[in-house]
């Protein structure tokens, strides 16, 4: 396409080119079209590499970038006191379990953040990493001790998981009250039917509302687009934008 530009610009200047047929047809349509020498351009002109953080259309609101770091930050020092005053008041702390099947690099990534916010407020956390053969039932089994386990208050299976393994059956066997996910099918269809709330939402739907609420985002009345059906964010992204 880029060729058949240029060569459409040459024949607006007036200079003697050859074409095929199927060049021909393409630039048909483009001739038909205003003069490409007419476009409204400066004469040095350079994209523009640094897109502004806030743009408006004439008679739109203002489009605004929110500082999800900044947030975040907010987020994890009021954890922080409230793991605090729990350790303080009954001698505990929240305990997370993490259940890692196989190498691949970005579930890695994932956990390896998870891990650090633990350390980084003070929260318990366990990782169980389980190879890439592994069985269904191997899965079950640590499962079985970590929703028996006292000092554990949450538990998630990092997604996705190897091909061979039942996805819905393990995530099933994670105690309902432990489902800090959001993906236990009674946490979803408590999401999906109003006037139920569910123990667990989806972090990253949950966390995408917040950054909307604590940037003084009005939901109700908008219209949203959500890209995406995934019952991880896509599916409880539109749940959660129901209101």
């Amino acid at each position: 396409m880029l060729l058949i530009a240029r060569k459409a610009l040459a024949l607006a200047h007036n200079k003697t080119i050859r074409l095929t047929t199927r060049e021909v047809h393409c630039l048909s349509s483009i001739l038909l079209s205003p003069p490409l020498v007419s476009l409204d351009l400066p004469e040095n002109w350079v994209p523009y590499s640094h897109p502004p953080s806030s743009i408006a259309f004439e008679g739109e609101q203002k489009t605004v970038v929110i500082d999800g770091k900044a947030i975040a930050e907010e987020i994890r020092t009021k954890i922080v006191s409230e793991v605090w005053k729990m350790k303080n008041d009954v001698g505990k702390v929240p305990g997370l379990a993490v259940v890692l099947v196989g190498e691949q690099r970005d579930s890695q990534t994932y956990v390896r953040n998870k891990i650090k916010a633990c350390e980084e407020t003070g929260i318990k956390s366990v990782l169980a990493e389980l190879p890439e053969d592994c069985t269904e039932g191997d899965i079950i089994s640590v499962l079985k001790k970590f929703n028996e386990d006292t000092s554990i208050h949450g538990v998630l299976v990092q997604l996705p998981l190897p091909q061979h393994l039942d996805e819905a059956k393990i995530l099933n066997m994670v105690r309902l009250e432990k489902d800090v996910d959001g993906f236990h099918p009674l946490n979803m269809g408590n999401l999906a039917m109003r006037g139920r709330e569910p123990l667990f939402v989806s972090c990253t739907p949950k966390g995408c509302v917040e950054l909307l609420i604590r940037a003084g985002v009005e939901l109700a009345g908008k219209n949203a687009v959500v890209i995406g059906r995934s019952n991880i964010v896509g599916l409880p992204m539109s749940l959660l934008l129901q209101v």
